[in-house]
């Protein structure tokens, strides 16, 4: 004779609470094993917003206290959907947004299927395509450009194969010059075991600084790109010497020092810049591709390189945006987001 299932009083467990960006979330049913239905309290002891996150299920959000903000992903920019204590937000499968709410907010959170990800594993197991995160790992000095280029990127990289691509900024952190380094890498490991955690296949570090790339791959699960190590491998395939282009001057020596410690010295022919901000790359992504259409150009003229990296993610993109505008000056330029995204996603089938 089977035993009668029973009804469980669920205390709170420090245990299955974790940081999500500004926010605490703690899953309270992983104590039930519950097969169809999780629910979670979200609080944000500060206020803000977390990163972006695409829901694998269905999901509504039943404000305890406070006052929630939910910045839902759309084609025009992100919309503000507020709802205020004793209010439900209902939020369907696929959607994309940014947790937040004001100072001391408590959120409850119920999704089914809770084993959403266990789902995804087996679909990826029987040929569903990979989940690769581009984590950009510093900030733009406007605000508003953080969304902007993780929007871009994510336009630009969709549709090159079948993975699923998730752009978005590590948390924002605040150093000095002298500790900027060890800020950045703390910030790039946590987004990197949150990634682990939310069960994506693979990570690009979406800068050619490469930041803590060695560091996040001593506590990842999944394979973690750099782009600069990983573009610079491959251009001996299209030639024995190449380029590279970057966004600033102070950019240049730190590239070619990275270029030297890859062994890819011998071939590079040199690091060029096109002295733009990241910023106003953002603000003119016409203005920053002809720039680097002018140094392609002299290249070709010098007659040295055979193929051109584009060591800046950010210059890549505007470049890439307007690639169709310039003559072919026979050199190959390398949409080095693009292969770091396919590097990528061939790792995480391995």
């Amino acid at each position: 004779m089977s035993t009668p299932p029973n009804a469980t009083v669920l205390p709170f467990d420090e245990s299955a609470a974790r940081p999500f960006g500004p926010a605490v979330i703690e899953h309270r049913t992983a104590q039930a094993e519950f097969g169809e239905l999780g629910t979670y309290f979200m609080t944000f002891p500060d206020g803000g917003h977390a990163d972006r996150w695409t829901l694998h299920y269905e999901e509504s959000v039943y404000v305890i206290e406070g006052e929630a903000s939910l910045l839902v992903v759309g084609e025009d920019g992100e919309s503000d959907v507020r709802a205020g204590a004793g209010e439900l937000i209902a939020l369907p499968k696929g959607v994309t947004v940014r947790y937040g709410g004001t100072p001391g907010t408590r959120l409850l959170l119920s999704i089914a299927p809770v084993n959403w990800a266990a789902d995804d594993k087996a679909e990826d197991q029987t040929g569903s395509v990979p989940r690769v995160l581009f984590l950009t790992p510093f900030h733009f000095e406007k605000a508003e450009h953080d969304d902007e280029f993780d929007a871009v990127l994510t336009s630009l990289l969709t549709g090159h194969g079948q993975q699923v691509v998730t752009a978005r900024h590590v948390e924002r952190f605040e150093s000095a010059d002298a500790d900027y380094e060890a800020a950045q890498t703390r910030a790039v490991l946590k987004a990197v075991e949150q990634a682990n955690a939310e069960q994506y296949d693979a990570v690009v570090i979406a800068c050619h600084y490469d930041p803590a790339v060695d560091e996040a791959r001593a506590v990842s699960r999944i394979p973690v790109v750099g782009p600069l190590q990983l573009t610079t491998g491959v251009t001996t395939q299209f030639g024995p010497k190449f380029a590279v282009i970057t966004d600033i001057p102070e950019a240049v020596p730190v590239i070619q020092g990275l270029v030297d410690d890859y062994g890819c010295s011998a071939a590079c022919v040199g690091v060029s810049a096109i002295g733009w901000e990241g910023d106003a790359i953002l603000e003119d992504p016409r203005g920053a591709a002809e720039a680097v259409d002018r140094i392609v150009a002299a290249l070709a003229a010098a007659g040295e390189a055979q193929s051109v990296v584009i060591g800046c993610t950010i210059v890549s993109s505007a470049y890439e945006r307007h690639r169709q505008r310039f003559p072919d000056r026979g050199l190959v330029v390398l949409n080095s987001n693009l292969i770091a995204l396919k590097g990528a996603a061939v790792l995480a089938a391995n």
